[in-house]
């Protein structure tokens, strides 16, 4: 749910080294709907049946994933001040994800991106513009 914002940022998530992904598409991020209102935003090319975590971030940017987490290294495309879990759900069995839900004004302009959890490889989609 979009309009629930979580406290914990990524860093403080799990600390299990995921498997390296190979020979699958990068995920495709894409959104459709208004802002402030109803959002859906849906991930392709997914690990099947795994789990996807939906961040935001207020600014685009480079934040790398630090030490001694499940995905160390991994750069995201979003900036560090704000940035935050919003939602996760677990892929269908051809690889798609949808998130939808009610996004207020302050979340307007701001991006989001994907991140696979553990199990999943640690593949991020392409960052988009929610917008205003």
């Amino acid at each position: 749910m979009f309009t629930r914002v979580l406290t914990a940022v990524v860093a403080s998530l799990a600390t299990v080294l995921a498997p390296a992904r190979s020979g699958l598409a990068q995920p495709v991020l894409t959104l459709e709907g208004e802002c402030p209102g109803l959002l859906r935003a849906e991930v392709r090319n997914a690990r099947p049946e795994k789990f996807i975590l939906l961040l935001f971030a207020p600014h685009e940017g480079t934040f790398v994933l630090p030490r001694g987490n499940w995905c160390q290294g991994v750069q995201l495309g979003l900036g560090w001040r704000g940035l935050r879990q919003v939602a996760g759900v677990v892929a269908d069995q051809n690889g798609v994800a949808l998130f939808e839900g009610e996004v207020n004004s302050l979340a307007c302009g701001g991006f989001l991106q994907t991140l696979n959890y553990p199990s999943g490889g640690c593949e991020i989609s392409n960052v988009v513009r929610i917008p205003r």
